[in-house]
């Protein structure tokens, strides 16, 4: 589950990055469009590679289960560990320091990157399901009627 976790929270760091470009314009409109497209397919194919590197055979809802304790782990502790300093500072700082400037688009990236993570979860339970019931299916057909 923590290598999952990790990987979610790598997940975050790289559309975070993604979203931070391209409002600072170092991305064009068609570099960022390619990036999420790309950068979504890989991520997924990293969670789905991750997911399945646990040695053993589990169940489809077993490896969803995990999949899912992971997604709550970090939708719970990215945001303690990135706004609760940065709160903590703006409460420290003097209105007249302009803090709340970085505190703002700070949570627009963050609350964004864990809309990713959900996603790239949501397809790669879906690879993990998809790719049980096939397995599934085929184990039938190969036994008969």
């Amino acid at each position: 589950m923590l290598a999952l976790a990790a990987t979610d929270a790598l997940v975050a760091a790289v559309f975070s990055l993604l979203y931070a470009a391209a409002g600072t314009r170092w991305l064009a409109q068609a570099a960022f469009l390619a990036g999420l497209f790309v950068f979504f397919i890989g991520l997924t194919a990293l969670w789905v590679r991750v997911e399945r590197s646990r040695p053993g055979d589990r169940d489809a809802i077993t490896r969803i289960g995990r999949g899912a304790l992971a997604l709550v782990a970090v939708l719970i502790g990215l945001p303690v560990l990135v706004l609760t300093p940065l709160l903590g500072l703006q409460a420290a700082l003097p209105p007249a320091a302009g803090f709340s400037d970085v505190v703002r688009p700070a949570m627009v990236l963050l609350l964004v990157s864990l809309v990713w993570v959900a996603a790239v979860n949501v397809a790669g339970a879906s690879v993990v399901a998809g790719s049980a019931l096939w397995a599934g299916l085929a184990r039938r057909s190969r036994r008969g009627p």
